[in-house]
């Protein structure tokens, strides 16, 4: 029987962009590569519908009516002269097209790579240059995934010439280079180092991801941070945004800006708190990837401290000891998992040296 994909929502972006100023058109044009939209007509894109792309069209539509535009943003069941699987072909021709040209660019500074060491010409600036690409690339590869709405072809060789990049230069370095360059890339306290006495910024109407992105910092990033709360499309001069268009930290790929967090400043090893990232996932994208039974009722919980305080500042502050027990109660099961681990094992190793009888 045939594969038959799902009925699709769409959300359509309809814009009149006025003549000056004269780089909005640009500026717009990029947001919306970078969103992942695909034009249909003239002047209207398409997204798949849920809660983050409405988003991002609402802060472009923003965007677009602050410098003198027109846009409309809505939501729509069928696009006028395109069935689904023409959008959902033309979404993934245009990814193909992003993977191919970043494939390219991995091949040509992995061909570089090899070139320049079997020529005796890798010195140790030219493998950092290599190493700034590299980096460079990985995150336009990150941010097409993320925009990869319908699995195009492409994903599969992107990734092979990535890793493929990535092993060429890692043979590259003789051992003295690769243990500097795991210390560069170590996402611990030298990362950490930037992110102190900070101000951090993300929406008003506090829930799930951004409470718990608040806990995180406070607890485990910034030991002196301050929050400020906005408006969407608000910006404050010199603060990190989170949980935001275009922010530092927000969603990627399939993670939630709490789980992009946890692994963009080193702090995936700790098991209590990647335990909190499914259980953030699964209230903040509600969809159930991780199962988490302890979802349903923290979501309770926060819901009704945000009905009952109405107010971001108190309930940040009120909702850091739950995330604190959380983690006790997390990181304890985790310990207490290893002790009873580690018992039956040591009964065991009795049993075995037990006297034989005589």
């Amino acid at each position: 029987m045939a594969n038959v994909e799902k009925k699709e929502d769409w959300l359509l972006l309809v814009h009149q962009l006025p003549p000056k100023p004269t780089n909005l058109r640009v500026r717009a044009w990029r947001k919306l590569q970078k969103l992942g939209a695909v034009a249909i007509k003239n002047s209207v894109y398409v997204l798949p519908f849920n809660d983050k792309t409405y988003e991002d069209f609402q802060w472009l539509k923003q965007e677009i009516e602050s410098s003198g535009g027109e846009a409309t943003v809505f939501r729509a069941g069928a696009v006028e002269g395109a069935t689904d699987d023409e959008i959902r072909a033309a979404f993934r021709e245009a990814r193909d097209e992003e993977y191919s040209a970043v494939a390219g660019e991995l091949d040509g500074l992995s061909g570089a790579i090899r070139e320049q060491k079997r020529g005796g010409h890798l010195s140790v600036g030219r493998i950092r240059s290599h190493e700034a690409d590299l980096d460079r690339l990985h995150k336009e590869l990150e941010r097409i995934i993320s925009t990869d709405f319908f699995r195009a072809s492409g994903r599969g060789p992107a990734l092979t010439a990535y890793e493929r990049c990535r092993k060429s230069l890692l043979a590259s370095q003789n051992r003295k280079q690769k243990v500097e360059a795991a210390a560069l890339v170590s996402p611990g306290s030298v990362q950490l180092a930037q992110f102190q006495g900070r101000r951090w910024v993300t929406r008003k109407n506090l829930f799930i991801d951004r409470l718990a992105s608040i806990w995180l910092i406070k607890r485990f990033v910034d030991k002196r941070p301050r929050f400020s709360f906005v408006s969407d499309g608000e910006a404050v001069e010199g603060g990190i945004a989170f949980d935001m268009y275009g922010a530092e930290f927000t969603h990627e790929g399939e993670d939630c800006t709490f789980e992009t967090m946890i692994k963009r400043c080193g702090l995936s090893a700790d098991k209590a708190l990647c335990a909190i990232a499914e259980i953030v996932h699964d209230i903040d994208l509600k969809d159930n990837k991780f199962n988490r039974l302890e979802a349903a009722g923290l979501s309770a919980i926060i819901g009704g401290l945000a009905a009952l305080l109405k107010d971001d500042r108190k309930l940040a502050w009120q909702c850091g000891p739950i995330f604190d027990g959380l983690y006790e109660l997390l990181g304890k099961g985790e310990g207490e998992a290893k002790e009873r681990s580690g018992e039956k094992r040591s009964r065991g190793g009795e049993r075995k040296r037990a006297p034989r009888r005589k």
